[in-house]
């Protein structure tokens, strides 16, 4: 099937299981059973190579690391340090992070009818992740993982252990405001100019402003008014790209 027809397909199923109660159930049951070892987006994949290119061109990729928030049974987080061998950038690190139990309780501004989103969706565990990598001969020597919900995990200690300075591209696959605002929080330090963040789920919650990822994005920005984000692209159904620039 084409990746553009189901982008444009699956926010209509994934609805029309909300509103019949089933969504848990069937996303339980395609990912234990059906999905395997696969990206749960599929149009990432190509806008991760896309991503690199512009890093790679821009020159952010040669002094920055990668990291990714939400990394899921972890295909885009290997696809992406694929892509990365495949542009000679031998210096870069890979850092995943995840609670490896699914989202949080979900509170607040993040709660929605039809049970959008739920403590728990998208667990896949520590082990599992690893095997999954290991069967993609992931360089380890490269490669991290820090387990965790992320306003317990995302700290000025894993900053100074892993000697973190600079991020090229940041894919925050998180879906909730608060998982999102943690995120945001974190790697500010680490933004240079023309850093990329990737927003994963940028267009949830019926693409409301006051929502999600949008919603604390808009709030980041308002603090940070030295930097600047310049829209890229959108991908799939709920993706969005931004190129961070940074004034002095």
């Amino acid at each position: 099937m084409d990746i553009r027809f189901k982008d444009r397909l699956r926010p209509h199923i994934v609805k029309s299981l909300q509103k019949t109660k089933l969504n848990r159930l069937a996303h339980k049951l395609y990912y234990s059973y059906v999905h395997g070892f696969n990206t749960a987006n599929d149009a990432v994949l190509e806008a991760q190579e896309k991503c690199f290119e512009h890093a790679l061109s821009s020159g952010v990729a040669r002094s920055g690391d990668y990291m990714e928030f939400g990394i899921f049974k972890g295909y885009a987080f290997w696809h992406a340090q694929k892509i990365a061998v495949e542009q000679g950038l031998d210096q870069m690190r890979f850092f995943g992070c995840d609670s490896f139990a699914g989202l949080p309780e979900v509170q607040g501004s993040d709660i929605c009818k039809n049970d959008t989103f739920y403590e728990g969706q998208y667990a896949c565990d520590k082990k599992t992740v690893i095997e999954n990598l290991n069967s993609k001969n992931v360089d380890w020597t490269r490669t991290h993982l820090i387990e965790g919900y992320f306003n317990e995990s995302l700290t000025a200690e894993l900053i100074e252990t892993h000697q973190l300075k600079k991020i090229a591209i940041a894919l925050i696959d998180c879906d909730l405001y608060a998982s999102t605002i943690d995120v945001l929080n974190f790697i500010d330090p680490m933004v240079q100019d023309q850093t990329i963040f990737m927003f994963d789920d940028w267009n949830c919650y019926d693409r409301n402003d006051e929502k999600g990822q949008r919603k604390a994005f808009r709030e980041f920005l308002e603090k940070h008014p030295n930097l600047k984000a310049e829209p890229f692209f959108e991908y799939g159904a709920y993706g969005q790209v931004f190129i961070i620039g940074v004034e002095s």
